[in-house]
């Protein structure tokens, strides 16, 4: 009997929504299956009376204990615990989350620097993952939004590119690309199609390694996205404290574009929090009414340069922006001139009436 076809692991798979919290989920509990050595499916898990599962379940802690970090086990356990919720077997939950041992302090809290940013692109081989780390600087997207995203969510606007993140979920947000990776993901995008792909909305936007492009497209995984990334971090000064380095791997990305964004002295937190996904913290509808994304990009475009890795495209914003601001001041001198000239003309217009 196939194990997928079991009606348990069906009814388990039911109570997951998302498609990359059910990889998750799956991986745990096959591992919790195959301690399980008296059980073949995982219809076997429940043939045994609510004790014996319970003390089953006290078992397989005491095992993750000698085996796992303390912080590790509650995500390892959840799953199995779900399926058997989802199974109506009663299990004492308060008395198994006793058995979990204290959790440690968690390292991992930095953030990268641009240089670091910059040498990783230097680091990179591929197109797809120096699109990929421009995408994640300049957005601040959480890796998880990856895996979902398709070319339909991802539309032009002005010189940068919008993101619709979770689109249709709850947690639907937008996010944005500079004109640095807007320009790096189309050159992706380009290479993709002189392989054979034929894009649509519906492509994924970053999809899997593959020998000929007109394969049907996978979307990457977190473990690829992450893997990809590991790859270019030869020459980034990173420490490590236990099992973690000071700086994450992929989320150090969303932690320099916050750092970005809220170290500005006229940072407006609350569109700061809405670029994050940060939603629930602020009062703005989630319906995203044009004004909003109108405000949520002016604001972005305050970070356009801090958040460009390259110093000559740097370079050549910082030129493009007083050469813009030349041409303005420009503007104004002629226009103050032509109004000084119309007052001089009323004056005088003045002068001859009275002559006259």
């Amino acid at each position: 009997m196939s194990l997928v076809n079991d009606r348990s692991f069906s009814l388990f798979l039911s109570a997951i929504k998302s498609e990359q919290t059910k990889g998750v989920y799956k991986y745990h509990l096959k591992n919790f299956l195959k301690w399980n050595k008296d059980c073949s499916n995982y219809d076997d898990l429940l043939k045994a009376d609510e004790k014996a599962i319970q003390r089953k379940l006290e078992d397989y802690i005491m095992y993750l204990k000698t085996n796992y970090s303390a912080n590790y086990l509650p995500t390892i356990f959840k799953p199995v615990e779900l399926f058997y919720i989802m199974n109506k077997i009663n299990i004492n939950t308060k008395l198994l989350h006793k058995m979990f041992p204290e959790t440690t302090k968690k390292g991992g809290y930095g953030a990268y620097t641009r240089e670091q940013v910059e040498i990783m692109l230097k680091n990179s081989l591929k197109i797809r993952t120096k699109s990929l780390i421009l995408f994640l600087a300049s957005s601040g997207c959480r890796v998880g939004v990856i895996p979902e995203l398709k070319l339909g969510h991802i539309t032009n606007h002005e010189n940068c590119k919008k993101i619709l993140c979770y689109a249709d979920s709850k947690d639907e947000y937008i996010a944005f690309m500079t004109p640095e990776a807007s320009k790096a993901f189309d050159e992706y995008l380009e290479e993709r199609q002189k392989d054979g792909e034929k894009l649509n909305s519906e492509s994924p936007a970053f999809r899997k390694k593959y020998s000929l492009g007109y394969t049907p497209a996978e979307t990457m995984t977190v473990e690829t996205i992450r893997s990809s990334i590991a790859m270019t971090m030869k020459n980034v000064q990173k420490t490590k404290s236990g099992n973690r380095f000071n700086i994450p791997t992929v989320h150090g990305f969303r932690k320099y574009f916050n750092i970005v964004f809220k170290s500005r002295n006229d940072a407006n937190l609350s569109l700061c929090e809405k670029l994050m996904g940060h939603s629930v913290t602020i009062s703005l509808d989630n319906a995203y009414a044009p004004f909003e994304i109108k405000q949520l990009f002016e604001e972005y475009k305050k970070v356009i340069p801090t958040l460009t890795i390259s110093n000559e495209e740097r370079l050549r914003m910082e030129n493009d922006y007083q050469q813009k601001h030349i041409e303005e001041l420009e503007s104004q001198k002629d226009s103050v001139i032509k109004d000084l000239q119309d007052q001089i003309n009323s004056v005088r217009e003045l002068m001859k009436r009275k002559k006259s």
